[in-house]
């Protein structure tokens, strides 16, 4: 669950919304024929971040509750993932974010948000327990105030994942910490966010799944820096005209969340999967 519908002051041009889109491009022509995964295995595979597979991921997350009126906001966000294989040993992986956001009333927008590329450096396997590192960063790309923080900001991302070879579990934890250098004369940017995923995926390729997000503004009010959020998703792994996807709904409730942070939401997520052919 990622933070979304926050309140902010200034405009800002996009910039890398055709690095985005070729990254998508890019997955669809890079993906190979499928060595024949089971539908367990790409389940498992849909959320890990270092697995050697093709994802792009669309969803779309309705917030209620959002603000002084409890109003109703939309947001989609797209999130490729690309695997680059640099060696026989090492693997760099490309995760970039873009978000398209309704935010409601008082200061009703809509509009693209800020686009946050990170990068991985991990070792080339993809199950077991498997780590990964690298650099994350936020370009103030939101083409209305509303939308985003107006700030260039980088910092620190790693991973942890196991991912069951045969078994039906899989767990991860990823954290990223982004702090703003240039910019807009606003509120600096400095944040970490915290991403646990749990999810069992059955033989028959469905699966269930807890993907919280938590993020704490460390610039803003002790009372007001925390989101906690808590919830499920139920989703199935099948094949539609030979292509690989997943498709999944569930609910999150947000424990503790600051003002203008939609207080619990509903999120609808198809996944385009495109394995890589496993050599065994």
């Amino acid at each position: 669950m990622k933070r979304i519908f926050t309140r902010r002051s200034d405009a800002r041009r996009p910039a890398l919304l055709g690095i985005v889109t070729g990254s998508m491009v890019a997955a669809s022509a890079a993906a190979q024929e499928t060595g024949g995964p089971t539908a367990q295995q790409l389940a498992r595979d849909r959320e890990n971040p270092f697995a050697q597979t093709i994802n792009l991921p669309l969803a779309a997350v309705t917030g209620f509750g959002i603000g002084p009126h409890h109003d109703v906001g939309e947001q989609l966000t797209i999130q490729p993932q690309l695997p680059l294989p640099l060696d026989a040993d090492w693997n760099l992986v490309v995760r970039s974010l873009l978000p398209v956001t309704f935010s409601p009333d008082p200061q009703r927008r809509f509009g693209l948000g800020d686009v946050q590329p990170s990068f991985f450096l991990t070792p080339a396997r993809s199950t077991g327990l498997i780590w990964g590192a690298g650099p994350a960063f936020q370009f103030p790309t939101a083409t209305n105030n509303e939308l985003g923080t107006g700030k260039w900001s980088a910092g620190p991302t790693g991973a942890l994942v196991y991912s069951d070879s045969e078994g039906p579990w899989f767990a991860g934890i990823l954290l990223t910490q982004l702090w703003s250098f240039a910019g807009a004369p606003r509120t600096a940017v400095n944040q970490t966010s915290t991403e646990v995923d749990l999810s069992y995926n059955f033989e028959s390729g469905w699966y269930i799944q807890t993907d919280p997000t938590i993020t704490y503004d460390w610039s803003a009010t002790p009372r007001q820096a925390l989101t906690l959020p808590v919830g499920i998703d139920v989703g199935k792994v099948t094949k539609i005209g030979g292509q690989d996807v997943s498709f999944q709904l569930g609910a999150y409730d947000a424990l503790k969340s600051s003002t203008g942070i939609a207080q619990w939401i509903i999120r609808a997520q198809i996944t385009l999967l495109f394995p890589h052919r496993r050599g065994g």
